[in-house]
């Protein structure tokens, strides 16, 4: 699997055969980074393994009508971001919960020293990356983590390539006045 997702087509076809090693292939060849994917939701890396093996089992179920209409990679995050979705409905309380732990951690965090270093700068982007808005935050983590064109941001979340740039420049600017940049 290139990274340019071009072989996609050949894959699918093979694993609509019924070519288990096809399928083992695109299995390791994404599993890691969807797990990260579905932790961005979840909150629960072991959920994020359940959600992503469960996107992965019902694709096997369901080889022989397995078709996509859009790139490999762009078909597999929307798949996990749905399940993700799905499964964050099934754990409201659980959530909300988790949210609560989290914001409280926040709160009492000491404020980090003004000189710092790059994995210092790195943290703290990233915590700021947290207090996005939900969609702003996944639009960012899509690009930045998983290395997805704002195309297939765009395929993913089901919405205009335009909001995709537009949610990036605010997310920019946000980490921008946060850090004094």
């Amino acid at each position: 699997m290139n990274n340019g997702d071009n072989s996609y087509h050949k894959i699918v076809e093979k694993i609509r055969s019924g070519d288990q090693y096809a399928f083992e292939k695109m299995f390791h060849a994404y599993y890691s980074k969807l797990c990260v994917f579905s932790n961005s939701y979840v909150k629960s890396l072991d959920l994020a393994r359940d959600v992503v093996q469960e996107v992965f089992i019902k694709i096997w179920d369901n080889h022989q009508e397995f078709e996509i209409r859009q790139s490999l990679k762009a078909y597999l995050y929307q798949a996990v971001r749905n399940q993700s979705l799905n499964q964050i409905e099934k754990n409201k309380q659980k959530r909300r919960l988790s949210e609560s732990l989290k914001k409280h951690e926040e709160i009492t965090e000491e404020v980090e020293s003004p000189d710092l270093n790059t994995e210092e700068l790195t943290q703290k982007i990233w915590k700021l990356v947290e207090e996005l808005p939900e969609r702003r935050r996944s639009i960012f983590i899509l690009y930045r983590k998983h290395g997805l064109s704002y195309k297939e941001i765009a395929e993913v979340m089901d919405i205009k390539r335009k909001t995709v740039e537009n949610q990036m420049g605010k997310s920019l600017q946000f980490l921008r006045e946060q850090l004094d940049l």
